[in-house]
């Protein structure tokens, strides 16, 4: 299975480009079957963009049956955290609270009994029972709610250092602050990845390169259509008097909202969203006043009391986006030992673990439990995009 020709030189068995969850995810499952050695490149510091700032998210509710698989997978890794994933992730199993109103009432039943055919346990409330479960709500235009009672959140930043520590006895080498510059090719053979402290012969490459894989693709004129949008999450003091709260995602309002440690809420803008452009070397890590004022609006509509709280500030990182909104995942056409993994479009967090599984077991010449071919960057060009019950921007 290794790729290496010299033990103890500086041949890598496989380079992957980005330490996000994406890289972190298929680095750690390449090791973890004994591929060899594997070196992740990240050009700054693990999960410090995309990643270090997803709400982390993990839930199931999602209409497009291989996202739905992946997700399902997802969640029994996180609750088997410290067994499949490296370590504690930080995974608090609170509930996950959709709130369906009249306009997405036939949506919402679609996923509802999809979800129940997939073998997962899915809830329909009543406005009653959603107001007993999470008292602090203002129920105004809901018809009912759909609980996911095993899906909660992460830590996003724990979940991917986790991933590279508990692989390094396997031969993964993280190499924090050292940039990919190029890709060797022989004809049409990957042979080595330049980087910015030297080349390294290698014969497999993965680019997780998040915002920037369409760079990486072009030094080998591969192009690819993605789009980048900056978004923002808020925090507000959580009140002493507040009680419990699941992950509520408002697809009516169009917010998500969850707790943050114990004090705080962590709040943004829901599916379906606008995008907001920005080139990824430019993006301002700030919150700014305007984004705020929207955040607010239905957060404060649908939690009152939080109008009264105070502001505890926010960021703004980065959505790598796909036409379909969902990732490219898989060999690159008419160019051996190349793979790509990225655009995850918002819902790369919960998905990156079991792509990556799945994609170490492709690299490795084996059959993935969960097929990912629909991920392959050339569905495109093949008339078979993916879809979803909610529609573009969703990514359900």
């Amino acid at each position: 299975m290794s790729g290496a020709t010299t033990p103890g030189s500086k041949t890598a068995d496989a380079v992957v480009i980005g330490g996000g969850i994406m890289g972190a995810s298929a680095a750690h499952f390449l090791a973890k079957k004994g591929f060899g050695r594997v070196v992740l490149l990240e050009k700054g510091r693990l999960a410090g963009v995309s990643t270090g700032h997803s709400a982390a998210i993990i839930r199931t509710y999602y209409s497009n049956p291989i996202t739905l698989e992946l997700a399902k997978r997802a969640l029994h890794m996180f609750e088997n955290d410290r067994d499949l994933l490296g370590g504690d992730c930080g995974f608090r199993a609170i509930g996950f609270l959709l709130l369906i109103g009249e306009r997405l009432r036939a949506a919402g039943e679609h996923i509802l009994e999809s979800e129940r055919r997939h073998g997962l346990h899915v809830e329909r409330l009543t406005v009653d029972e959603v107001a007993d479960l999470a008292p602090p709500l203002s129920l105004d235009g809901v018809s009912y709610g759909i609980l996911e009672p095993r899906s909660g959140y992460a830590d996003p930043t724990r979940t991917t250092e986790n991933l590279v520590a508990a692989a390094r006895p396997w031969g993964l080498e993280p190499r924090a602050g050292v940039a990919a510059t190029g890709v060797h090719l022989h004809g049409n053979r990957v042979v080595g990845v330049e980087t910015d402290e030297g080349t390294i012969p290698t014969n497999v490459v993965v680019s997780a390169a998040g915002p920037w894989a369409g760079r990486v693709g072009s030094w080998l004129g591969l192009k690819y259509s993605l789009r980048w949008s900056r978004e923002s999450d808020l925090f507000v003091e959580r009140p002493s008097d507040f009680g419990a709260l699941p992950v509520v995602s408002d697809p009516g309002l169009r917010c998500y909202l969850r707790p943050y440690r114990d004090d705080r809420i962590i709040a943004g803008l829901g599916a379906p969203k606008d995008i907001e452009p920005v080139d990824p070397d430019e993006c301002d890590p700030a919150l700014d006043p305007q984004m705020r004022e929207r955040i607010e609006r239905p957060l404060f509509e649908r939690i009152p009391a939080l109008s009264r709280a105070r502001h505890l500030g926010g960021y703004a990182s980065l959505y790598t986006i796909t036409d379909d909104w969902h990732p490219i995942v898989g060999p690159e056409p008419g160019l051996e030992g190349y793979y790509a993994f990225f655009g995850g479009s918002g819902h790369g967090f919960k998905l990156g673990p079991p792509i990556g599984e799945a994609l170490a077991d492709v690299i490795c010449g084996e059959a993935p439990t969960i097929d990912i071919s629909p991920f392959r960057p050339g569905r495109f060009i093949d008339g078979e995009p993916l879809a979803s019950s909610w529609g573009e921007g969703n990514r359900g």
